[in-house]
């Protein structure tokens, strides 16, 4: 959640402060601090700025939207009291404005005369795509482990260590009974609260996120196979392996929409640097070299 506030915060800092004079009455003030104020419309700007699901996220937590709107209400003091002040009038402050001004108005304008067209990709195109980059669409085996899990701190004495491993072994003993119930078992035993919620179930993990004296465990095992103690530095597992996923490629249904994204940026990149080529290539630029010469003296 706490990534969740931050890149919500970056957002709510980048939308445009304040609603023009005329609609500040019909916008009723949600916080305020001195003559800084944060209106219902400027809550309403951030949380259409953000993808529906974090939006409903937001919506759901009233301490993280409070913070929200507390980030946003320190930029608004911040700019209340520089313009208070004049400071947008300082000659060094006025030159990045007006720097900022000719970034946004010229990446706004590359970009309406760059973009592809309406229909590109083609469906061609996305297959051609996709059968030259199998390797990036490759997915590793995956494996469905259970774990039941008993913590061992890392400077633990021999004794400790010989008890956690002795639970670890008569709990790998019950899970390998006939009709044992391993759920049962890992909500019951196991120290990882998180997984011992589900039963032990630690979903579907691609290779390489399982440390790896449990993959290695994993390697010789089958669907229902029960394997531990496994010692790590963590503690002891004692792992169910429920199912498996082959390594493989995802198919083209599922990554067609990424690589259309994908196509219509690398086009409009190559449109946008062909477009700035042209206009300055060589039958239409003309440099004055003695005028040249003489700015980089006067730099030096």
């Amino acid at each position: 959640m706490n990534k969740l506030l931050a890149v919500v915060s970056r957002l709510a800092l980048s939308i445009p402060l304040g609603l023009p004079l005329g609609a500040w009455a019909q916008s009723a003030v949600v916080a305020h601090a001195g003559q800084a104020s944060v209106t219902q419309a400027d809550v309403t700007g951030i949380l259409k700025s953000l993808n529906p699901s974090v939006r409903v996220q937001l919506a759901a937590d009233p301490a993280k939207l409070d913070q929200v709107v507390r980030s946003r209400l320190a930029v608004s003091a911040v700019l209340a009291e520089a313009n208070a002040k004049g400071w947008d009038k300082q000659p060094q402050v006025q030159a990045m404005i007006d720097e900022a001004r000719r970034e946004v108005v010229m990446r706004s304008y590359l970009a309406s005369v760059s973009a592809p067209p309406a229909d590109y990709p083609s469906d061609a195109d996305i297959q051609a795509a996709y059968n030259q980059n199998q390797a990036a669409f490759a997915v590793p085996r995956a494996l469905r482990v259970s774990q039941i899990y008993i913590a061992v701190a890392p400077n633990a004495d021999a004794a400790t260590l010989d008890q956690a491993r002795k639970q670890a072994s008569d709990l790998a003993h019950q899970a390998r009974a006939s009709g044992a119930d391993f759920a049962a078992l890992a909500q019951a035993n196991s120290q990882d609260k998180a997984s011992a919620a589900r039963g032990g179930d630690m979903g579907f993990l691609p290779d390489n996120a399982l440390v790896p004296e449990i993959r290695k465990a994993a390697d010789g095992m089958k669907p229902g196979d029960v394997a531990g103690p496994i010692q790590t530095p963590a503690g002891f597992h004692v792992i169910k392996l429920t199912d498996t996923h082959a390594a493989g490629v995802r198919t083209l249904a599922d990554v067609k929409e990424q690589i259309r994204a994908q196509l219509k940026q690398m086009r409009a990149q190559q449109n946008a640097q062909a477009y700035m080529a042209k206009l300055v290539g060589p039958s239409a630029v003309t440099i004055d070299e003695a005028a040249m010469s003489k700015a980089v003296s006067a730099a030096q």
